[in-house]
């Protein structure tokens, strides 16, 4: 008998604020992240007016605060910052949900924009599967730049795919906030396009 398959985005869906930001401000600190972004506003505003992918943007700004950062403490700040603070961060009615496509004994896949190490130790614990951006390594170090490109919009189905057979399912939900989970809705049986309320 076929399973069921529930497809979740992270960022405004599952959280509240955006894990990338509240990960890097956590990692380099508050302010050599507003520096960042202050140094990179001009390519933020051509990302707006749809001059620039936000993909682009966000490995900039990834090369500028993580570029020669050693992976192991890395790690293992991005393992502390999952399982300790990110959890503050999640809508209940989002767990709600997860808990309901566990029950059913579906399968749940959460499928992220946002990089893979701050991710997946909340995922594990939590007996999710993950299908994130994976960052660069090279030499112990980070480049700072994207080994995968940016998942969102159609890149969450070309790796969803990658990872199963959609026909493998019977049924599929997915579970989105934002026009880069528009694509993934669309491989949906019953698709979830709104913010979860608390």
């Amino acid at each position: 008998m076929k399973r069921n398959l529930a497809l979740f985005d992270f960022d405004g869906t599952i959280s509240r604020k955006d894990s990338m930001i509240e990960f890097l401000k956590f990692y380099c600190g508050s302010s050599k992240v507003y520096v960042a972004y202050l140094l990179h506003l001009h390519w933020l505003l051509l990302m707006q007016i749809g001059f620039i992918e936000k993909g682009k943007v966000k490995e900039k700004i990834w090369h500028y605060l993580l570029n020669s950062k050693a992976i192991s403490s890395f790690q293992n700040k991005a393992r502390f910052f999952s399982l300790n603070i990110l959890p503050a961060f999640l809508y209940n009615e989002a767990l709600q949900r997860i808990q309901y496509h566990r029950d059913l004994g579906d399968r749940i896949i959460v499928v992220s924009a946002s990089a893979e190490e701050w991710l997946k130790p909340w995922c594990d614990i939590n007996k999710l599967e993950l299908i994130a951006t994976k960052l660069e390594k090279k030499d112990g170090k980070l480049t700072g730049k994207m080994m995968t490109p940016n998942c969102k919009g159609p890149e969450k189905v070309k790796r969803v795919k990658e990872f199963l057979k959609i026909e493998d399912y019977s049924y599929i939900s997915a579970y989105g906030d934002s026009a880069g989970d528009k694509e993934m809705l669309q491989l949906a049986h019953y698709p979830f396009y709104r913010k979860f309320r608390k």
